[in-house]
């Protein structure tokens, strides 16, 4: 019988520490003391993952065929962006999609969620729209998030070797989801 409640013990404070808010680890993300902030010639998009649920599972995040990151539980990373239309992707167990139209010298934010799947974690983007239920957080988020940003070499790497894959989903994105679902818009006025 001791023996048993012992073991009740260990099994409650393990999962209490799993379930406790934990941030992810990425191979493909590194630590950054310095929040990344816009240019005059390009638009700052910061992508967040507040929650520590799925901790262990990353999502690979693109702009149209370029891979710009991995969403990690817990952190934040910004991406320098083009001014104009972009399509971001967040890939899971399903696809996510935003359309962004961005301005030069904004900075916008994007919102990576995750929920159960059926055999792994699915993602979600809460685009941040003025009056959006993030857009009075997002500044606190900032200072209680991870920093990250992306190792470009182990990214790069990853694109090369899925480059047809990702070609496939935005040919996918356009002929049969785009209009299949109502997906996250950010518009230029939602920058600050």
């Amino acid at each position: 019988m001791k023996t048993s409640k012992k073991f009740s013990v260990v099994v409650v404070l393990f999962m209490s520490i799993l379930c406790s808010g934990c941030a992810g680890y990425s191979k493909y993300m590194k630590p950054t003391p310095t929040l990344l902030q816009p240019t005059t010639d390009k638009a700052l998009v910061r992508f967040m993952r507040p929650s520590g649920f799925g901790f262990a599972i990353n999502f690979n995040m693109l702009d149209g065929e370029s891979v710009i990151g991995n969403s990690v539980a817990m952190s934040q990373f910004g991406y320098l962006a083009e001014p104009g239309k972009h399509l971001f992707i967040a890939t899971a167990e399903n696809k996510a999609f935003l359309e962004a139209d961005l301005e030069a010298g904004e900075t916008y934010y994007v919102i990576t969620t995750v929920y159960s799947g059926v055999w792994s974690a699915r993602v979600a983007f809460a685009a941040v729209n003025k009056g959006s239920e993030y857009w009075d957080k997002v500044r606190e988020l900032e200072k209680s998030l991870k920093i990250v940003e992306p190792d470009s070499v182990s990214l790069k790497a990853w694109e090369d070797g899925n480059k047809e894959k990702i070609k496939a989903l935005i040919s996918q994105y356009e002929t049969k989801w785009k209009n299949a679902y109502q997906w996250p818009v950010l518009r230029p006025e939602d920058g600050r």
